[in-house]
Formats: structure tokens, sequence, C-alpha cells
């Protein structure tokens, strides 16, 4: 870039991502009176501004927002994180404000300045409103080009290169300044303002206007009736054939597949498990009753399963790298907010060895477990997450498994919980709230708190063949790579091809492969050295891919299930 430039950044003031919305008493709005937050994308934009500045220098930041009072401490936050001076639009109520009223206030403002923009990057839209048109609209009422939903930003002198994120992929626009901009999630990871630059930050200019000032209407030209809460999700069906059809008509069996598990020892690695869900009309205390199975497989003579158990519908399933009671256990979360163990016994069948009962709410899920005998075969100890937020630390006594442990670790699903294998005194959690957690089983208490997902956060593994690296996955499609060391943020980050990530596996002997069940997009195995790239992609699956695990006997055969039509395949893995 030879020739400075002057970069206006709109943000917002929304109620923050992790808080739990709710409709107000008068349906009318929703609750206002929660904690708030910088809009998520327009941290991104001001992000990408400041990335601008950071390789040419003389580029001003400009940052603006239209809001009550309250919103000049979302401009302190952009000041402090780079912008060179602010602009606050005064405004009594912006309950009703809507995109065309913003972007025709940024358009008076950009006419009023004696030196014009040359950009204005905006986050693609609102996490409050979702409307996704400020953008859009404001490039229309200054006729200027726009590239939205960016990924990727190059500048040289006055040309523009985006790479910006469609539904079939990516595609790649240029133009000429000045432009607009609207970001993606994946156009950069917004930076933390360091405590130096937060107070450099109130001593930076901010200049206060009115609507009336810019001689603007703000009105609202559409008038909301109601607010109320969504209706609760119902989960829907996809058929394959016609046979699967009739078989759904004739049983309404809603049987799903959701995990899938090898043995780890080498004298039953021939051994898969693999556990069903299955949600019946039957109920008991008001709450419908959850089914499942779990099938024990021997994959060298085909899949006729060798056994079959009844069990609750199960969530999660891996086994114990150490021996419990001089037995392989596999320890399985189910519907009824239970660890169940199940052991060989000498016909290599599994038998109930113990059950543990979480919470006396029978509506209260166990959704995953994780052993911390990974590496220290010895450290008997197993982590649970549960439907209510909950997380549970169990462990042996002489007689049975009792729960050791017991906080409440999120105010929404816990969808996944971890050990560090190489320190097991560490425990990571994820959960429908977006939020990532550090925990020190000593204390109960947080190590780290990671907020920067945009979705929940669903799985998470140890890399038990290198210390300090952990992957984790998210509804938000993209794996990211941890040095524990330092969780500030990521270290690295794939964006796979569509689908949340549901499962992740490190493979059983090299360390930079990854295994990945994808939901909608399918199963992928990576390779993590240095970046991230694809080694294998398995396409087969036509419903949402949930389980996905390595054999430890043929360690590159996978075995993955998929959920809505209850298949489980066996594939090979590149190498």
């Amino acid at each position: 870039m030879s020739n400075p430039l002057r970069i206006f950044v709109p943000v917002k003031r929304v109620v923050d991502y992790a808080v739990k919305v709710r409709v107000n008493a008068a349906k009318t709005d929703v609750d206002r009176n929660v904690k708030h937050s910088m809009n998520p994308f327009d941290e991104i934009a001001v992000e990408e501004a400041v990335r601008i500045k950071e390789k040419a220098p003389k580029t001003e930041i400009v940052a603006i927002s239209v809001g009550t009072t309250k919103s000049q401490e979302t401009l302190r936050t952009a000041l402090a994180m780079g912008a060179d001076r602010a602009v606050f639009v005064e405004v009594k109520d912006d309950s009703t404000l809507q995109p065309l009223a913003v972007a025709k206030l940024l358009k008076a403002y950009a006419d009023k300045e004696e030196n014009k923009p040359d950009l204005f990057i905006l986050g693609k839209q609102a996490i409050d409103d979702d409307s996704n048109q400020t953008g859009q609209m404001l490039a229309g009422l200054l006729n200027w080009p726009q590239t939205t939903f960016a990924s990727k930003v190059e500048i040289a002198d006055r040309a523009l290169k985006v790479v910006r994120e469609i539904d079939g992929g990516l595609e790649t626009v240029s133009t000429k300044l000045p432009a607009i901009i609207t970001t993606d999630l994946r156009l950069n990871e917004p930076r933390y303002a360091s405590l130096p630059n937060i107070m450099k930050a109130k001593k930076k200019p901010l200049v206060k206007l009115t609507p009336e000032d810019l001689g603007i209407d703000i009105s609202p030209r559409l008038e909301t009736l109601k607010v109320e809460e969504p209706a609760k999700r119902v989960g829907g069906r996809k058929v394959d054939s016609v046979d699967d059809l009739i078989d759904k008509l004739r049983n309404e069996a809603k049987v799903f597949a959701d995990s899938t598990e090898f043995c780890p020892f080498q004298d039953h690695a021939q051994y898969l498990a693999v556990g069903t869900y299955q949600l019946t009309d039957e109920q008991e205390e008001n709450v419908r009753v959850r089914k499942g199975k779990t099938y024990l497989f021997d994959v060298t003579k085909g899949l006729e399963p060798k056994q079959v158990i009844e069990t609750p519908a199960v969530l999660d399933m891996k086994w114990s790298h150490g021996l419990i009671n001089d037995k392989q256990v596999l320890g399985i979360a189910d519907a009824t907010g239970s660890l169940h163990l199940y052991g060989f016994n000498d016909q290599d069948q599994l038998e109930l060895m113990d059950r543990v009962q979480a919470t006396d709410d029978s509506s209260v899920l166990c959704l995953s477990l994780d052993w911390a005998s990974r590496l220290n075969k010895t450290d008997q100890r197993v982590v649970t997450s549960h439907s209510n937020g909950d997380i549970n630390i169990l462990a042996p006594t002489e007689s049975q498994y009792v729960i050791q442990e017991q906080w409440h670790g999120h105010d929404l699903e816990a969808w996944i919980s971890a050990f560090d294998y190489w320190n097991t005194n560490i425990v990571y959690t994820g959960a429908d709230d977006g939020l990532f957690k550090g925990w020190d089983t000593r204390t109960n208490s947080t190590t780290f708190v990671y907020k920067r997902h945009m979705m929940g956060v669903t799985t998470m593994q140890s890399n038990p063949h290198q210390e300090h690296v952990l992957a984790t996955g998210s509804y938000d499609e993209t794996i990211y790579f941890w040095d524990t060391r330092s969780m500030r943020a990521p270290v690295k980050s794939f964006q796979t091809p569509g689908g949340g990530i549901w499962r992740l596996k490190w493979h059983p002997t090299d360390s930079n492969k990854l295994l990945s069940a994808s939901m909608h997009a399918g199963a992928f195995v990576l390779d993590t050295k240095d970046e991230p790239k694809l080694l294998t992609s398995f396409l087969d699956h036509t419903s949402m891919a949930y389980g996905a695990d390595w054999s430890f006997q043929d360690q590159g055969l996978v075995a993955s299930c998929s959920f809505y039509d209850h298949i489980m395949h066996l594939w090979k893995a590149a190498d």
C-alpha cells in the first residue's frame, strides 16, 4: 500500500453472545438488562482495520457507533484495539434503530468529512437482529462496490481483492477503492486490548453527534408487533430408499447411531462398540423415554454383532486405557444422567460392572465422558458433562465408583469434557453457550475461559503423543489447535468443508493425524504438522456423522457412524 488509507469501522453494542437471551415480560423485545459487549463480527472488522494499519502505519481508523450513551464503552474498546479516533451518534432508544437508518447516518457522516473515507469495514451482521443489511444498504447509498462475507482481504495501492465465503465454497472478487467490506467469521482472530492500550484509549478523541446534526430521520419504517421465544426444536428424519421409508413408517423407530469406539487393548483390538439413541413415545415423570443399544462387533468376522446390550440412549462411550479391577472397561454416558461401566468377561462378552447416577433429575442427560488413564494407566478417574451444565469427576472406591467432585460449569448443555492427558489435574469443557473452559480439579476453579467461538463447543481431545497439544471443535465448522501453556488464542485452525465438528480423535500412534466426525459434511482425516491439511475425506454418510474412531489393530482402519440413518461404515484412511 503506497498511499495511506482512511478506514471507517462501524461498531455496535449488543447483548453479549454468551448471555442466554430471554424475551421480556411484555413480549415487546428481549430483556436488555444483561451484559453487553461489542458485536463479534464488528470486533473482526476492527481487527482487520488494525492489521491494515500495521502494514501501512499512516492509515487512519475511525470507529463509529450509533446508540445510547453506553455505546461509548464499545467505542473505547475499539480505540483500545487500535482505532485512532471515534464518532458517537447518540440516540435515545436504539431498540427501534433499523439498518437503513444506520446506513443513512454512516453515509451522512462520510459526506460530512472533509477527507473522505477509502474503505468501510463492517461486521457482516449484528448478533442481536441478524439483519445482514447495513453494509449492503450503505454500498447502495454511496454507490460504492461491495465485497461481503470476507474471509481474506488484500489491498495493493487502490486495488482491493477479497476472498468471500459463499454456499458452494469460496469466491475471489477484485475491485477498486473506495469500497465496502463486510467481515465473516474466519477473516481473523481479534486481539485482546492490552491494559496500556485501554488506558491510552481514554485520551483518544471521541466526537459526539446526533441524527439531527447529520440531518437524518431515524424513525423506524417497520414495527415489531410481538416477540416470542422460538418453539422447541423437533428433529426431522431423512430416508434414502423406499425400504427405509417403509421401515420408519411401520416402526417409527427413531434409532440413531451416535458413537463408535475401538477397544485399545491388543488382545481385544478387533472389537468395536457402537452406541445408539432412540427417542420413544413413552413417558416417565413427564419426560419422553430415550432408549438405546450398545452393539459389540468383531470386525475381523464381518459386521454381524457379537453382542447387543439394551441400555438407555447412548450419548458417548469410551474405553479406559488402564485396567479397572483387572478388566478392560467401556464407559457409557447415557440419557438417564448415568455413567455405566461394562467389562469383558471370560467369554469376551461385556457385562455391567458399575453404574453411577449423576442426578435425581430424570430430564438431565449425561452427554460425554473421558478417562484420565490414557497415559497414566493407574489414574482411574472419569470426567462427565451433563445437559444441565454440570461437570462431574468420578473415582473408584474399594467397591464402586462415586462422584468425587461436582460443579456447575456452564449455563447451557455441556457437550464435552476431557482430561489433559499430560496433567490430569486439568479438565477442559465446552458447551452450547459457546464457552471453552479449563478447570483445575483440585480447586474446581477455571484456569481460562475462551469466548471467541461463535457457536457451541462440541468436542476436544488432548494429544496423547505430544505434550501441550489440544484440538477442539464446535458447530462453527472450524477445528482449533492449542498450545496448552498459553490458552489466550489457538495457534492454528482448519476450516472443514462444511458441517459442525462433533468428534475429534488423535491417531493411536501418529502424533500428526487427526480424525474428525464433521456432522453434515462427513468424516475427515487431517495432517496437522505445520499448517493442517486434508488427507482423506469420507463422504458416504448421507446423514450427520456423529461418531468416529481409529482401530488400534489396523491403524489405517476407521469406523464412523451417522445419526439419522443409523449407519456405520468401516473405511481406510490414506497414509
